[in-house]
């Protein structure tokens, strides 16, 4: 039977947010309070569900979240 929650490189569609901030590289804590502030790294923090009492990160908005910090080049000198 398929599982439709995974894809087939074995990596959940969903994450919660212990899983999520460890994807994107981020503490818990601070993917938390980017849910009050909305920010997070300067940007606005990726978006999530609450199903229930539980918060949960689609893993594509993520991956899209994360793709805004590639090829940015470094400032400092």
């Amino acid at each position: 039977m398929t599982n439709f929650s995974e894809l087939s490189n074995n990596q959940p569609l969903r994450f919660d947010t212990h899983q999520a901030a460890d994807f994107i590289g981020f503490k818990p804590s601070t993917l938390k309070l980017s849910r009050v502030t909305g920010i997070l790294a300067g940007v606005n923090s990726p978006t999530y569900r609450k199903m229930g009492r539980k918060v949960v990160y689609d893993r594509v908005v993520l991956e899209v979240w994360l793709s805004q910090f590639e090829n940015q080049p470094n400032t400092a000198a």
